[in-house]
């Protein structure tokens, strides 16, 4: 088969809001480009009756060339073993041909709310559509994503987390800092929400693309974005720093590369990313950079964290 005519593996996983968590993790080395879909199928009950009302379906993309029969095997195992803690059924193995593998992702995605004020518009269904149009509110912050292969569909409990921390912490004139910015759908709602300026910055240049494009999407022109580390950004005093990674990288932040530091003074930092028995771990480290916890989120086994410095 030539290259013009290459092929994808798609592997997908049907489980609930938290089994998808676990699988996701569980399958993301072996995806392209670290690139795992979630999608929101909606109540599954009717064809299973062990399935929890809301079913999402995790996916994966593998290149033609690293398609093998003891790649699938080891997906089989991995997925085996995770349903033996909780129940998952075996990986679906479809092959989709380039132009399909580009769009696949996008059939289940559908518009929906997060918090008072959110609504995540997908940018390939029409906000005018009177669907879509009876549940849009006048004072909606409307964030029009096109996620592409990168993080950050606004699905996941952290995202939504942070998302829900903004809403409430986000003043006009604000300066934001968004460090691990995946598909930028955290420094979009912080711009749409009133803030002056925001920077969000990626290790991944897939990702960073990515946010340019759904910045462009929104029609706004207070972001950036850049490709770099924590380290690579010298700009301190940020009125709100919002990091959505995963706890044991947090916490190296906070404890070797001095995060706590890149926020004002009475400013707010946001952690999410964190399982919830990895928490105090966390707060731990805020406490000892000097911070202290202002407030606690929760969303089934997920922790997101409001930290503040003080005045």
């Amino acid at each position: 088969m030539s290259n013009e005519l290459m092929y994808w593996l798609e592997v997908s996983v049907i489980t609930d809001g938290e089994g998808a968590e676990a699988v996701a993790e569980k399958l993301r080395p072996f995806a392209y480009q670290d690139g795992v879909v979630l999608e929101q199928l909606g109540d599954m009950s009717s064809l299973d009756p062990d399935a929890l009302e809301t079913a999402v379906t995790v996916k994966i993309y593998i290149p033609e060339h690293e398609d093998t029969p003891r790649l699938r095997r080891r997906i089989e195992e991995i997925i085996y073993f995770l349903g033996r803690l909780y129940p998952i059924p075996p990986p679906t193995f479809r092959l989709l041909a380039e132009e399909d593998w580009a769009n696949a992702w996008k059939a289940h995605y559908h518009p929906f709310r997060i918090g008072q004020r959110i609504w995540i518009q997908p940018s390939w269904i029409e906000a005018e559509t009177p669907d879509a149009a009876a549940q849009i509110k006048p004072d909606d912050v409307v964030l029009t994503l096109d996620p592409g292969m990168a993080f950050g569909t606004g699905l996941h409990p952290t995202t939504q987390m942070c998302l829900q921390a903004l809403e409430e912490l986000v003043q006009p004139g604000h300066s934001i800092f968004d460090l691990g910015t995946g598909s930028g759908i955290l420094a979009i709602a912080a711009a749409k929400l009133g803030a002056a300026r925001v920077l969000g910055v990626d290790v991944d240049e897939v990702a960073v693309q990515t946010a340019v494009t759904n910045t462009t999407l929104n029609h706004l022109h207070n972001l950036a974005f850049q490709k770099g580390t924590l380290a690579t950004v010298t700009e301190k005093g940020w009125d709100i720093v919002v990091v959505n990674i995963l706890a044991p990288v947090i916490v190296g932040l906070l404890e070797n590369d001095g995060l706590l530091g890149y926020v004002k003074p009475g400013g707010h930092l946001i952690l999410s990313g964190i399982i919830e028995e990895q928490a105090e771990d966390v707060k731990t480290a805020v406490t000892q950079a000097g911070g202290y916890i202002h407030k606690t989120l929760q969303m089934t086994d997920w922790v997101a964290l409001i930290g503040r410095l003080g005045d």
